[in-house]
């Protein structure tokens, strides 16, 4: 608490040295609806000249400030995709007229395509807002046939494991929100299902309002999806092969007729990881010690082939919306490992095996998914109310394991089957209200729904060597049943007083939650009300920059997979068991931001502060001689305490730097110690440098460098790596046809070792990526296909293998 005291004292002291001298200002809004446009772009450019010496982004309300500009003659221009370009070209900065006030700048939207003007500005990969970060998709050419993780390779904080599991400032509970909304999916998976040819930027929100769901400790991931605005038929294609035999195409065809709209898209992916993987572990199991090490390559794949299709129509006040979606996904896993043991008994006695080890894990699931709303606005002055209905329902999920050991003749010695088969219900329905009393005051209130219910059973087969054949376990078989509600409740007010801006919002959660099994004693029934406030608080400095304070209260509430109360194996020497008693998480988040424009420069931080109780996470400990278990287990409490820093330098007109860096303290108290776990703490950092060069009119290259630095488990810890990337994207056909070829890891230098070290299990894992990996992509738009505007660990997905 002394470090964030400090942090935050010494951030509040530097911001007063940078006083700047606003000379610029306006409001940018939409020409129809009187609505603000916070990512239009606002360049100046020197009188007859046509590289831009300054350039910002409104913020949330359309308002934006230029500061710092010497006397002269200049040309503004405001350009919004979507939108016809603004010009002025009539701006004199003098000693007489020192700040000049452009008023209200109303867009229009476009009727037939983008005015031809080239100005010299290029796209920024990560813009920072003062209450969340947006990543731009199309300005990181290495996402380009990917997902929504690799769109993510920038941002401070953000690290993929060797799984391809994400992680934020060192916890993977944050929420996925999709156009707002959370996201059929979570987590990770949720990330890989989302081409990133569908993506218009992400948006990372840290410290989410009382508006928010409270699930994810360390905030929302909120993925922005293209959306068609110019009247007409129009439409993209894109195509993606790699080295690794990823492939994938996409497509989306919208059409717009002034009031009504209507979309059509479809996704076929697979996108695999391939490693080759390497353990060495020992384990004490009552008087056997078993030392063994496994050797070979290990391969996965997350798939996608779905269809979607929407509908929305406009009246003068009222739009209604309907979004249907249906498709089959999910990941395949499996390895073949050379796998030597040796077993010792506390007489002295050894026996040694030498086997080869196959496992094939299969998780999909065939969804259908539909989203009926309304947006109501009583006038133009933000007078709102909104609602919607979601339903969706998984069938033929099916998750499937199967771990074999062979012998070097190829006559099965050992193994086991397992499927879980269930079906999924999730529904949720919103009703949201805002009420403006007065220009700059709001009040907000709303009631949300969401129920998820997940039914299905567990069964499993045993290898029999003396009949050569597979036989059912009946005391496996398990049933089970798992359905959680959540009411809330929410009210917010917002304001602002000369200088000074706030938010306060409470929300009020009741959970009911029913856990019911086939092992009565796992059988759990959980009922809770609970308040989360949220706090934000604004300064705005001289020179139009400005300072936000923040608070939040979240949780994470257990999953299914966390309380199963039945061993699963990922392969013959990997099982996992669920925790019927593991309790919710409960985070405390506090965050202090700075964002700096300096002509077409921006720097930008935050200082940060977590802490959580009842920390939930993976525990190994040995279970029979050669196999560990895996289960969950609320460790204790950790604390995490550092700053993020990004700077994004215009170096010369054709190159443009991204530096991110990020640091911070990681504490964990254990308080499990039956695990041979302990207190730890370390110092984890990273730094990303992207460089991007405009080779040529039509040509960009892209170099990124990635460090990631060493981070630390309740039983061990994570080394650290690096690498570097490097893309190359050609448009072709008058800019119709996009090209980009990319080469992840050009050195071959990102390793993966993880160690575990407790009293009767030590492990080290070491996994390196499959090389080289190179990924060529195709986009295709047709009839001038443009988005409409809306309103995070570094992608480090190589590896595969990391849970074993």
């Amino acid at each position: 608490m002394k470090c964030l005291l400090f942090l935050l004292t010494f951030a509040c002291l530097s911001l007063t040295t940078f006083a700047t001298v606003p000379r610029i200002k306006g409001k940018v809004v939409e020409a129809e609806k009187n609505t603000p446009i916070d990512y239009a772009d606002v360049i100046l450019v020197e009188k007859g000249k046509t590289t831009a010496i300054a350039n910002t982004l409104p913020e949330p309300d359309g308002q934006f400030t230029l500061s710092d500009i010497k006397d002269g003659e200049y040309s503004l221009l405001v350009r919004a995709v979507g939108y016809d370009l603004y010009t002025r070209a009539d701006i004199v900065l003098n000693a007489s007229n020192r700040l000049v006030d452009l008023g209200i700048i109303a867009m229009r939207p476009l009727e037939h395509g983008l005015a031809e003007v080239e100005i010299v500005a290029q796209k920024r990969q990560v813009i920072y807002k003062l209450d969340k970060k947006v990543i731009e998709a199309s300005a990181n050419l290495l996402a380009s046939g990917g997902s929504a993780v690799d769109i993510l390779e920038n941002t401070p904080s953000i690290r993929v494991d060797a799984e391809g599991e994400v992680t934020f400032r060192g916890s993977s509970g944050f929420a996925v929100y999709i156009d707002g909304k959370p996201s059929v999916f979570s987590g990770s998976q949720a990330l890989e299902q989302i081409p990133s040819g569908h993506i218009e930027n992400i948006e990372i929100i840290t410290t989410p309002s009382a508006r928010h769901d409270t699930g994810g400790d360390v905030g929302i991931i909120n993925i922005i999806t293209k959306k068609h605005s110019q009247q007409g038929l129009s439409g993209m294609v894109n195509l993606t092969g790699s080295t690794m035999l990823s492939r994938g195409v996409d497509f989306l065809v919208t059409k717009q007729d002034k009031a009504m709209r209507w979309y059509a898209g479809g996704t076929w992916m697979e996108r695999l990881r391939k490693s080759k993987f390497k353990q060495e572990k020992t384990t004490i199991v009552s008087d056997v010690t078993t030392i063994s090490d496994s050797d070979g390559p290990r391969k996965s794949n997350n798939f996608d082939y779905s269809l979607k299709a929407g509908w929305m129509y406009t009246l003068p006040k009222t739009t209604f919306n309907v979004d249907l979606q249906g498709g089959y996904g999910g990941r395949t896993r499996n390895g073949d490992l050379d796998y030597r043991e040796e077993q010792t008994k506390a007489e002295g006695q050894a026996e040694y095996g030498d086997y080869i080890s196959k496992d094939d894990y299969d998780l999909h699931e065939t969804y259908y998914q539909g989203t009926i709303g309304f947006a109501h606005k009583f006038n133009d002055k933000g007078h709102d109310l909104t609602g919607s209905y979601y339903l969706k329902y998984g069938g033929d999920a099916m998750e499937y394991f199967q771990s074999d050991l062979f012998n070097r003749q190829g006559e099965r010695q050992q193994g086991h089957r397992a499927w879980e088969d269930e079906h999924r219900w999730t529904m949720r329905a919103n009703l949201d209200y805002i009420f403006p009393y007065r220009e700059t005051g709001r009040i907000e209130g709303g009631y949300q729904y969401f129920s998820y219910l997940e039914d299905g059973d567990y069964s499993m087969q045993f290898w029999d060597p003396d009949k050569k054949e597979f036989y059912w376990r009946d005391d496996i078989y398990n049933t089970f049943y798992f359905k959680y509600g959540i009411h809330s409740i929410y009210a917010i007010v917002a304001d602002s007083y000369k200088n000074f801006d706030f938010q306060l919002g409470i929300r009020g959660e009741h959970t009911h939650r029913v856990l019911r099994s086939s092992k009565e004693w796992a059988n759990r029934t959980y009922d809770k009300f609970e308040f989360f406030p949220s706090v934000h608080l604004g300064y705005n400095l001289p020179g139009g920059d400005k300072i936000l304070a923040s608070y939040s209260r979240r949780i994470t509430r257990p999953e299914l997979f966390f309380m199963e109360p039945y061993i699963t194996y990922r392969d013959y020497y990997s099982a996992e068991i669920g925790n019927p008693d593991i309790r919710n998480e409960y985070i405390n988040s506090y965050e202090v931001n700075y964002k700096k424009n300096i002509g077409e420069h921006v720097l930008s931080a935050s200082v940060f502060h977590r802490s959580r109780k009842d920390k939930i996470e993976r525990l190994r400990v040995p279970f029979e001689a050669g196999v560990t278990l895996d289960s969950m287990a609320n460790v204790g409490h950790d604390y995490s305490t550092g700053v993020e820093i990004s700077a994004q330098v215009q170096a010369t007109r054709k190159w443009g730097i991204n530096l991110n860096g990020s640091y911070y303290h990681y504490k964990v108290e254990n308080e499990y110690k039956l695990s041979g776990g302990s207190d730890e703490t370390s110092n984890n950092y990273e730094i990303t440098l992207n460089n991007s060069y405009d080779a040529g009119k039509y040509t960009r290259i892209q170099l990124d460098g990635n460090f990631v630095g060493p981070s630390v488990t309740t039983q061990g810890k994570t080394d650290s790596f690096w690498y570097i990337n490097l893309a190359v994207r050609q448009q072709l056909l008058s800019r119709k046809l996009n090209a980009t070829l990319s080469f992840r890891d050009v050195f071959n230098s990102a390793r993966y070792v993880s160690n575990i070290n407790t009293s009767n299990l030590k492990s080290v894992t070491r996994i390196r990526p499959n090389y080289p990996l190179v990924t060529l992509s195709l986009s295709y738009t047709f009839n001038n296909f443009k988005v409409k505007n809306g309103q995070s660990r570094e992608n480090h997905d190589l590896f595969e293998g990391t849970n074993h």
